[in-house]
C-alpha cells in the first residue's frame, strides 16, 4: 500500500510559503514561473502518492508546464529586456537555509502517524472513477478539439516566436 503522512504535506506547504514569502520582492515573471513550476511538482507528487496510477499527476505536470511555458514566453515579448537585480539578505536567504535543514532533519526524528491508503478521508481519496472523464478528450468526438487547442498554441508559439526574430526586439513598442 501507498504510505501518505500528513506532516510531509504539512512540511512542504510550509516550505513553498516560506519560498513565496522570500520572493515577494521580485515580481518579475521569471520567479513567479519557479514557484509556479515548484508547486505544480508538489501538486503532481501528492497526486502520485494518492492514486495507484501515475499517469494522471504526469499529464497534471506536462500541461501545466507547458501552458506555463508558453505564458512565459507571451511575458517575456511583451516586457522589456531589463535585467533583474538580485537583492542579496544574506541573513534572510541564511535563516531560511536553517529553517529548511531542520525541517528536513524533522522529518526523520518525529514520528508522526502514517496512514494507508484506505484509512484516508473518503473526500482526500481519488478514486480512479473520478479521472475515467480525462480520458475522453482523447476518444473521437473531443479528441478533433484538443487537436485544435494543441494546433492553435503551436501556431501563436510559432507566430511570436517570427514576429520578435524579425524585429529583433519585443513586441511592446519601446519609446
Amino acid at each position: 500500500m501507498i504510505k501518505f503522512n500528513y506532516f510531509n504535506f504539512f512540511m512542504v506547504t510550509i516550505i513553498l510559503l516560506i519560498l513565496y514569502t522570500l520572493m515577494i520582492n521580485y515580481l518579475h515573471p521569471i520567479f513567479i514561473l519557479i514557484l509556479i513550476v515548484i508547486y505544480s511538482s508538489i501538486i503532481c507528487f501528492i497526486m502520485s502518492s494518492w492514486s495507484f496510477n501515475y499517469i494522471y499527476s504526469i499529464m497534471l505536470f506536462l500541461i501545466m508546464i507547458s501552458g506555463m511555458l508558453i505564458m512565459f514566453l507571451y511575458f517575456t515579448s511583451l516586457i522589456s529586456n531589463n535585467q533583474t537585480k538580485f537583492i542579496t539578505n544574506i541573513p534572510l536567504i541564511f535563516s531560511f537555509s536553517l529553517n529548511i535543514i531542520t525541517i528536513f532533519s524533522s522529518l526523520s526524528y518525529f514520528n508522526y502517524p502514517i496512514y494507508e491508503y484506505n484509512e484516508l478521508l473518503p473526500s482526500m481519496m481519488l478514486n480512479s472513477n473520478m479521472f475515467n472523464n480525462i480520458s475522453y478528450i482523447y476518444s473521437y468526438p473531443y479528441s478533433n478539439i484538443t487537436m485544435i487547442c494543441i494546433l492553435y498554441l503551436l501556431l501563436t508559439l510559432f507566430t511570436i516566436i517570427k514576429i520578435c526574430s524579425i524585429k529583433s526586439t519585443t513586441l511592446r513598442k519601446l519609446n
